[in-house]
C-alpha cells in the first residue's frame, strides 16, 4: 500500500496527467510514420525506446520515485514497455520500406489500450487516496472509516480474522496551542501522525479521527498484540522532540491510547467507542499510557 502524504499524492497525479499528454503527443507522432510514411528516429526502434519518452523519463524518473514497487504503478510499466515494442516492429517496417500487417497494426493497439487503462486505474486509485487524505498529517480522514470496519467486521463475523483498534489522543494538546500557537499544534500533529506511520504495517490504516486523535484500524491483530503495538507507539513518541519554528525550544509530546477489539456482531460504532472508553482511562489515569478493552 502506498504510504504518500496528500501533497505527494497531488504531486503524483498532476505528474501523470504530464505524463499521458507527453505521451499522447507521441502516439500522433506514431500514426504519423505509420500513415504518412515518414521515416522514425532510430531512438524509437531501439530496444529500450520506452526508457526515453517522455512518458519514459517520468516513469524511470525521481519524481515517480514514491510510486515504485507499487503493484498498479508496476503494471503500468510492463504495459509501456509492450506498447513500444510493439510500435518498434510497425516502425521499423516503415524504415525497411515494407508494408504493415494488419495483425501487427491490431497487437499495437491492443497494447495501447491496455496502457491507457492501467494508467486510469493508477490515476483513480492516487485520486481516490487524495480525496480521503487529511491534508494537515497525511493520514486518512474519517471519510472511508465506517466502511473499512464493516468490511474488516464481516472477516471478523466470519471467523477469517481478528481486528483491533488503537484509540491515539495527544496529551495536553490544548496548552500546546495555547502557548505556543497553532502552527506547533500543527507541527506536533504532523509528527505524531508520521511516528505513528512509520510503526504500523503496510495493511494497517491510520486516521485522523478528530482534532489530537487518531485511529488505527489493525487487521489481523487480537487486543494484546494491538496493546504491544501502542506501547512501542507511546514509546516512540516519548522520545520525539518537535521542532515548532525558527527560535523556539522543541518541545516532548507524549500520547495516551486505548485499545478494543472490533466486534464481529455489534455495530462498528461500538467498538470504537469501547476504544474511546479505554482512552479515557488512560487519561484519567494520569496519561502517557496504554489501556484496553478487553
Amino acid at each position: 500500500m502506498l504510504q504518500l502524504t496528500n501533497q505527494q499524492l497531488q504531486a503524483a497525479v498532476a505528474q501523470l496527467d504530464q505524463a499521458i499528454y507527453s505521451h499522447e503527443q507521441w502516439h500522433k507522432y506514431v500514426l504519423r510514420v505509420l500513415v504518412c510514411r515518414v521515416p522514425p528516429d532510430a531512438a524509437d526502434l531501439a530496444p529500450d525506446a520506452y526508457r526515453h519518452c517522455r512518458f519514459g523519463q517520468w516513469y524511470e524518473g525521481d519524481d515517480a520515485r514514491e510510486l515504485t514497487g507499487h503493484s498498479a504503478f508496476v503494471a503500468l510499466g510492463e504495459a509501456h514497455r509492450q506498447m513500444h515494442e510493439r510500435a518498434a516492429r510497425l516502425m521499423q517496417r516503415v524504415a525497411d520500406r515494407l508494408d504493415v500487417e494488419v495483425n501487427e497494426y491490431d497487437q499495437f493497439d491492443n497494447t495501447l489500450d491496455r496502457l491507457r487503462l492501467e494508467i486510469q486505474s493508477l490515476r483513480g486509485e492516487l485520486v481516490e487516496m487524495a480525496q480521503n487524505r487529511d491534508p494537515l498529517t497525511g493520514a486518512r480522514n474519517r471519510a472511508g472509516l465506517l466502511g473499512d470496519l464493516r468490511e474488516q467486521q464481516a472477516l471478523v463475523r466470519r471467523e477469517v480474522q481478528e481486528c483491533a483498534l488503537v484509540m491515539a489522543d495527544v496529551d495536553h494538546f490544548k496548552a500546546v496551542n495555547d502557548r505556543h500557537g497553532h502552527q506547533a499544534g500543527d507541527a506536533v500533529l504532523r509528527a505524531v501522525a508520521q511516528l505513528m506511520q512509520a510503526e504500523i504495517r503496510p495493511y494497517d490504516h491510520l486516521y485522523r479521527y478528530g482534532g489530537e486523535e487518531f485511529l488505527v484500524v489493525m487487521p489481523q491483530r487480537d487486543v494484546e498484540a494491538a496493546v504491544g503495538t501502542a506501547e512501542r507507539f507511546r514509546a516512540a513518541l516519548g522520545g520525539e522532540q518537535v521542532s515548532v519554528g525558527a527560535g523556539g525550544e522543541p518541545l516532548s509530546i507524549t500520547a495516551s491510547f486505548g485499545v478494543a477489539a472490533l466486534d464481529g456482531d455489534r455495530p462498528v460504532e461500538e467498538s470504537i467507542d469501547r476504544a474511546d472508553k479505554a482512552l479515557y482511562r488512560a487519561k484519567e489515569a494520569g496519561r502517557n499510557r496504554v489501556e484496553s478493552s478487553l
